[in-house]
C-alpha cells in the first residue's frame, strides 16, 4: 500500500503541464481518426519545417561559391559548382512554396474529421448510459457546447486547433533546426536559443491556457445567453415574440447575459501585457546578443562569407517560433476543451452515473456489474415495486417515498394523482431510466437492476406526454419505436392504422417520405393531435415488434373530442393482452382500467377498481367528483340537489350502473345532446384541493360518443 502511494506521488510530481497534456491529447487523437492523413500531415510538417533550413544552408553555400566562380570563370569546376547550388536552391524554393498550401488544405479537412469524430464520441457518451441524470450535469453540458461550437471562444473549436498544429509545429521545428545550426557555430549561443524560445512559448501557452480554462468554466454562464439567442432564431417562440413585442427586451437581455459571462474572461486577459512585455524583452535581449556575436566573429574573420550567411539565416529561423499569434491561442484553447470532450465516456459511465445519481443518494440502487439478458416472455406474472424510494440529484426530498405496487401482467393499471405526486417517476423507474435510491423492482422475480437494460427496454413501449417530434420522415417517426424492424412495411402500416394516423400520413405531400418539419424543403408540420397519433403509432410499432408493456402517459391530451372518443372505444382493443400502465387526468379514460392506484406525496394511498374507489369515498372519489361537477357546470346545467349535493360526495347509485356504460334514458338521450349531472369531464387536470377550479369552458352542444361516455353515472 505505501509503495502504491509512493508511485502515485511520483507520478504527480512528474505530471505533464496541462498545456502540453492537452496538446498531446489532440495529437494522439489524430491517428485514431485517420492513420493515412496523420502520416501525410506528419510528412508535410517535417517538410515545411526542414525546407527553410535546407534553403538557408544551400543559399549560404551559394553565396560562398560566388567568389570562386568569379575568380576561375563559370566554365571551371567552381563555376559548375555554383550552377549546381543555384539549381538546388531553385528546386528547394519551389518545393518550399508548394508544400505549405497542401498542408493547410490537409489540416482543414482533417480538422473537420476531428470535429465529426468528437461529435460522434459525444453522442455515444451521452446516448449510451442507461440513466439520464447526466443530461443535466453542468460539466457534461459544457463539453457538449464544445462539440456544438458554442463555447466562449470560436477559437476553441478542435478543427481550428488542427489547422493551428499545421502552422505551429513547423514553426517550432524550424526554430529548433535554426538553433541547432547556431549550436554548431557556438554551443552556448545555440543553447541560449534552445532555452529562450521554448520558455517564451511555454509562458504564452500557459497564459492562453489560463484564459481558455476560465472561458471553459464560464460555459455554464453562457447557457442563458444561448437560450435567449435561440428564442429569437427559432420558429417555436416566433408568434409570441411578435405578439408581445419581446424582441427589444430579448436583445437587451441577451447582451446583458453575454457580457456577464464574458467579462470575467476579459478581466483576466488584462495582465497578459506584462507577460508579453517580459517575454519580448527576453527575446530582444537574446537577439541583440546573437547578432553582436555574429558581427564580432565576422569582423575578426572567425566566420567566412558562407558561414556568416548561414548563421544569419539560422538566426532568422530561430525567431520563427511563433508564440504570440492566434494559432497558439487556438491550440491552447483546444488543450482545455479536447480533454473534457474525450473524458465524457469516463465522466458519464455506462451505468449512467455522474457521481450524483439517484442511486448514489444513499449508496443503494446500483446496477449489477454483469447484467443478465432479459427472457423474451417478461413480464409473464408481474412487475413489483418493493419499498421504492427515489431522490433526484440535487434535491432534498424524495420523489417516491416507500412505494409498494404490483403491476400484473396482461392487465391494465391506471395511475392518478395531483401534479408532483410521483406518477412520471414511477414510469421512469419502470423504463430503467433511473435507478431507485432504495428498494427493489422485480420482474417475475428478477431484480430489474440485474437485467440488461437494453433487453428490458425492448419489452417496454411508452407514449410520453412530452413525446419527441423528430424532424424526420413520417415513416422514420414511427419505426424509431423499433429501429431493427424499420423495413417491416406491414407492421408500419398496421401501427399507423391502429393509432388513427394512417389517413393523416397518406394525405401528406410525399406520403410516408414527407419530413415532418416545415424547416426542410417539401416538409410539413402536423397539428398537436396529429403528432400525438404519430407518437402513439410509434409506441404501437414497438408493441408489434415484441414489447409486452405499454405505458400511456396522457394519451389523449392533444386530441380533439372525436379523436378522443375513437381512442376510448378502441382502448380495450389496443391494450388487449398487454401489461398496460395508463397515466391520465381524464377520468373517463382512467375508469376503463382494470385497476386504479392513487399516488399522493410519493406514496400509494388508494388501490382498487373504479367502483371500489368510489365506494371508498377518498381521494379518487373526490377528484372524480370535482371533474364531474366542473364538466357539468361547463355545459351550463346546474346539478340537482339529489344528484350533486353541496359536499359533492353523495351520488345516486341509480345513475351509475355497474358496467359504467349504460345511461339513464332521462339523463342521456340517444342523440347524446343532453348531459348527465354526474359525469367525468374531459378536463386535462384536476385542481388542487385548496384552489378553486378555473372558469367553466363552453362545451359544444353537439357532443360525440366521448361526451356520451362522460355522462356515465358513478357509484
Amino acid at each position: 500500500m505505501p509503495s502504491a502511494r509512493k508511485r502515485r506521488d511520483a507520478r504527480s510530481r512528474l505530471r505533464i503541464p496541462p498545456t502540453i497534456a492537452g496538446t498531446l491529447a489532440l495529437v494522439r487523437l489524430l491517428p485514431r481518426i485517420s492513420r493515412a492523413r496523420t502520416a501525410w500531415g506528419l510528412a508535410g510538417v517535417l517538410a515545411v519545417a526542414v525546407l527553410p533550413t535546407a534553403v538557408a544552408v544551400a543559399t549560404g553555400l551559394l553565396v560562398g561559391a560566388v567568389p570562386g566562380a568569379l575568380e576561375h570563370g563559370v566554365s571551371s569546376s567552381a563555376g559548375r559548382h555554383l550552377f549546381v547550388l543555384l539549381g538546388a536552391v531553385g528546386v528547394l524554393v519551389v518545393v518550399q512554396q508548394g508544400v505549405p498550401p497542401l498542408l493547410t488544405a490537409l489540416a482543414d479537412a482533417f480538422g473537420r474529421d476531428v470535429d465529426r469524430h468528437l461529435q460522434q464520441e459525444a453522442m455515444a457518451a451521452v446516448g449510451r448510459p442507461d440513466r439520464v441524470d447526466h443530461l443535466s450535469d453542468p460539466e457534461v453540458l459544457a463539453a457538449l457546447r464544445v462539440v456544438r461550437g458554442l463555447g466562449v471562444a470560436e477559437g476553441g473549436r478542435p478543427s481550428q486547433a488542427v489547422a493551428a498544429l499545421a502552422y505551429v509545429l513547423p514553426a517550432w521545428l524550424r526554430a529548433l533546426t535554426g538553433a541547432a545550426v547556431l549550436l554548431a557555430f557556438h554551443w552556448w549561443l545555440g543553447l541560449l536559443w534552445l532555452v529562450a524560445w521554448p520558455l517564451a512559448v511555454h509562458r504564452m501557452q500557459r497564459e492562453y491556457f489560463r484564459v481558455g480554462e476560465l472561458g471553459f468554466g464560464q460555459s455554464g454562464a453562457l447557457q442563458e445567453a444561448e437560450y435567449l439567442r435561440d428564442l429569437a432564431l427559432t420558429a417555436g417562440p416566433a408568434k409570441e415574440l411578435r405578439l408581445w413585442g419581446m424582441l427589444d427586451w430579448l436583445t437587451a437581455r441577451f447582451e446583458t447575459a453575454w457580457r456577464s459571462a464574458l467579462e470575467p474572461v476579459w478581466r483576466q486577459r488584462r495582465p497578459r501585457a506584462r507577460v508579453i512585455g517580459a517575454t519580448t524583452g527576453l527575446l530582444g535581449a537574446v537577439n541583440l546578443v546573437s547578432y553582436a556575436v555574429l558581427g564580432w566573429a565576422a569582423v575578426h574573420q572567425d566566420l567566412d562569407l558562407a558561414g556568416l550567411a548561414i548563421c544569419v539565416q539560422a538566426l532568422a529561423l530561430a525567431n520563427t517560433y511563433t508564440a504570440f499569434d492566434d494559432q497558439n491561442a487556438q491550440l491552447a484553447y483546444a488543450a482545455v476543451a479536447v480533454p473534457h470532450v474525450l473524458a465524457l465516456r469516463e465522466h458519464v459511465r455506462t451505468d449512467g452515473g455522474t457521481g450524483g445519481g439517484a442511486g448514489d443518494a444513499t449508496g443503494g440502487g446500483e446496477r449489477a456489474a454483469v447484467p443478465v439478458s432479459a427472457p423474451e416472455e417478461l413480464p409473464a406474472e408481474a412487475v413489483r415495486f418493493r419499498d421504492i424510494r427515489l431522490r433526484y440529484p440535487g434535491t432534498e426530498r424524495n420523489a417516491l417515498n416507500g412505494v409498494d405496487l404490483d403491476i400484473r401482467a396482461g392487465r391494465s393499471l391506471a395511475i392518478v394523482g395531483e401534479n408532483g405526486a410521483g406518477k412520471s417517476s414511477l414510469v421512469k423507474l419502470l423504463c430503467g431510466l433511473h435507478v431507485p435510491t432504495a428498494g427493489r423492482i422485480e420482474v417475475d422475480g428478477h431484480d430489474l437492476a440485474g437485467l440488461d437494460p437494453r433487453d428490458w427496454r425492448r419489452r417496454v413501449s411508452v407514449l410520453f406526454q412530452d413525446f419527441a417530434r423528430y424532424h424526420l420522415s413520417a415513416a422514420d417517426n414511427i419505426t424509431l419505436g423499433a429501429p431493427d424492424r424499420a423495413d417491416d412495411a406491414e407492421l408500419l402500416r398496421t401501427a399507423a392504422e391502429r393509432a388513427g394516423a394512417l389517413a393523416v400520413i397518406e394525405a401528406l405531400p410525399n406520403g410516408w417520405d414527407t419530413v415532418l418539419s416545415p424547416e426542410y424543403t417539401g416538409g410539413t408540420d402536423l397539428s398537436g393531435g396529429q403528432w400525438q397519433r404519430v407518437a402513439l403509432a410509434r409506441a404501437l410499432f414497438a408493441v408489434g415488434a415484441g414489447a409486452r408493456v405499454l405505458v400511456l402517459d396522457e394519451p389523449t391530451a392533444a386530441l380533439d373530442i372525436r379523436a378522443e372518443a375513437e381512442l376510448y372505444d378502441r382502448f380495450l382493443e389496443l391494450t388487449a393482452g398487454l401489461t398496460t400502465v395508463l397515466i391520465s387526468h381524464r377520468f373517463s379514460t382512467v375508469r376503463r382500467a382494470d385497476r386504479i392506484v392513487v399516488l399522493e406525496q410519493g406514496r400509494v394511498v388508494e388501490d382498487g377498481s373504479h367502483d371500489e374507489l368510489m365506494a371508498l369515498d377518498g381521494t379518487y372519489a373526490r377528484m372524480f367528483r370535482i371533474q364531474a361537477d366542473r364538466f357539468t357546470a361547463a355545459d351550463g346545467h346546474a346539478p340537482s340537489a339529489s344528484h350533486a349535493p353541496s359536499d359533492h360526495r353523495a351520488q345516486s347509485a341509480s345513475h351509475a350502473p355497474t358496467d359504467h356504460r349504460a345511461q339513464s334514458a332521462s339523463h342521456a338521450p340517444s342523440d347524446h345532446r343532453a348531459q348527465s349531472d354526474d359525469r367525468a369531464p374531459s378536463d386535462d387536470r384536476a385542481p388542487d384541493d385548496d384552489e378553486p377550479g378555473p372558469p367553466p369552458v363552453p362545451v359544444p352542444v353537439a357532443a360525440t360518443e366521448a361526451t356520451a361516455e362522460l355522462e356515465a353515472g358513478h357509484a
